[in-house]
């Protein structure tokens, strides 16, 4: 997935992940609200928490979608093994590292609110305020920056192209929640499949089943 749709993915993760260490290898695990900033992502917490020890060492965050559950039966009457789920993923590899600045510290502190407030209602956070200066000096902010961003999607967009239109008939005919909005994901992905030469047989019924 291209850099900037995976960043897009990590902007509006309600949640991602953040995997360390401690200095004496003990795994962290957490799940963050956190401001994607142009070179990284950045949250706050305690100076006390765990989330302190990983400081200076490496650090994984992901965040994903499900799209669909594509049932096995979508494309074989009698095997398990089609069963599958569409997805979108990206992974962050990077450092823990503090931010001490007054200033970084509040733009990463602004971002995180105008997030979930957008409509504002609010002073804009200026570490140099009376208002904020406490607080921003007492808050630990802490930031992973991009040194590598992996993203990944799995959308049918290496299927033969019958197999797509087939799916696609699927998920038409079960209508779950969900269905539409991964049909257009397969659709923005594939769109050759549904090409007036890929498509000039006309769509599998919903019904019929593919021979074995």
């Amino acid at each position: 997935m291209p850099r900037d749709r995976a960043l897009a993915l990590l902007r509006r993760a309600p949640l991602v992940h953040l995997a360390s260490t401690t200095p004496d290898g003990s795994p962290v695990l957490r799940a963050l609200d956190v401001a994607v900033l142009d070179d990284g992502i950045a949250f706050h917490g305690s100076p006390t928490g765990e989330k302190t020890r990983c400081v200076g060492r490496a650090a994984v965050v992901s965040a994903e979608e499900v799209i669909a559950h594509l049932p096995s039966y979508f494309t074989d009457p009698e095997r398990a093994c089609p069963a599958t789920t569409l997805y979108r993923s990206v992974q962050i590899h990077g450092t823990v590292r503090a931010v001490e600045e007054p200033a970084r510290k509040a733009a990463a502190l602004e971002a995180l609110v105008r997030r979930w407030q957008p409509e504002g209602s609010y002073r804009p956070i200026d570490p140099t305020t009376p208002m904020y200066r406490t607080a921003v000096a007492g808050v630990l902010v802490l930031e992973v920056t991009f040194d590598s961003v992996d993203g990944k999607e799995k959308l049918l967009q290496h299927r033969r192209p019958e197999e797509i239109r087939t799916i696609v008939a699927r998920l038409r005919e079960r209508n779950a929640p969900g269905d539409a909005a991964a049909i257009d994901a397969i659709l923005q992905a594939s769109p050759a499949a549904f090409a007036p030469t890929a498509a000039s047989q006309a769509l599998p019924c919903a019904s019929a089943r593919p021979s074995r």
